[in-house]
């Protein structure tokens, strides 16, 4: 079966980023990442590899607000969400409020394949990912990724996700964030909870999302879109789209990418811009940020 794939740096105002030189990188940055995980699909690497490898990426690159890039809340500090779903087994996990683990993702899959739990918050996660051996990093290591834009748009938001549907047939997502500048501490959105900001369900599709998370939670949006392909028969285009209406009409914004039951990628947003990457089950290559 030919693979699928598809990536998200975050939606929102990326036009202040214009003549710094920011969207041009991200863009290269995404365009070499994509060709590196169809490569890898191509060799038979699996949904769940495929799409922890991608977040670990886009959390190590620094120039999205996860992992490296994450910005700091209302009180200075890092607060780190991330979740990850198997579209076979409905296996799932999210990890909440972490502040010391590099890569958050890979503790949400620790989670999800080595303890009972689906959500984990906090120094409870931490110690989670000092069991797993899993990289701690110190707050001198992270480089949020808004410094540019902080003085046009305290409301910057940014989440990385990854959705894959592999040469078996398997699919999965996962999501990775560092949440909305300047955030409410302890403020939590949609990206560790699944069902809001991730779900995968084989032979139906795989959803990651970005945006204002309020809104993504009150509308189950990446479980919806899900159901909207399995029980109206919409394609994957349309059921994302639907969803970002209702989002829309709640006062919402931000993107969802879906790949749906043919392989076929959606990549829809109602912002400015979404930094995005995919090469479908026909081969075809995108890679845009507006």
């Amino acid at each position: 079966m030919p693979p699928s794939i598809a990536i998200h740096g975050g939606a929102g105002n990326l036009e202040k980023y214009r003549n710094t030189g920011r969207l041009e990188e991200a863009e290269m940055f995404l365009a070499r990442l994509i060709d590196g995980l169809y490569a890898d699909a191509l060799n038979g690497m699996g949904a769940i590899d495929l799409v922890t490898k991608a977040v670990v990426i886009l959390e190590d690159c620094g120039l999205f607000h996860a992992g490296k890039g994450s910005s700091p809340n209302s009180q200075g500090v890092i607060e780190m969400d991330a979740s990850i779903m198997r579209g076979d087994t409905q296996q799932a996990a999210g990890v909440i409020a972490v502040s010391a683990v590099k890569n958050p993702i890979l503790l949400a899959r620790h989670i999800m394949e080595n303890t009972p739990h689906v959500l984990v918050h906090g120094a409870a996660a931490e110690e989670l990912a000092t069991s797993a051996n899993l990289e701690h990093v110190g707050a001198s290591y992270f480089v949020p990724c808004d410094e540019i834009g902080a003085a046009i748009d305290a409301r910057s938001q940014g989440t990385v996700g990854a959705v894959v549907r592999d040469v078996r047939g398997m699919m999965a997502a996962a999501t990775s964030t560092g949440g909305i500048l300047r955030k409410a501490a302890g403020r939590v959105g949609d990206s560790p909870i699944i069902g809001a900001g991730t779900f995968a369900r084989n032979l139906v599709g795989a959803v990651s999302c970005t945006g204002i998370g309020e809104f993504f939670i009150r509308s189950a949006a990446a479980s919806q879109t899900i159901s909207r392909i399995e029980l109206l028969g919409e394609t994957a285009t349309a059921a994302a789209g639907q969803i970002l209406e209702s989002i829309h009409r709640m006062g919402g914004e931000g993107g969802i990418i879906t790949i749906g039951q043919r392989g076929e990628c959606a990549m829809l947003f109602n912002t400015q811009g979404m930094y995005r990457a995919a090469i479908d089950s026909r081969g075809e290559r995108t890679v845009a940020i507006f």
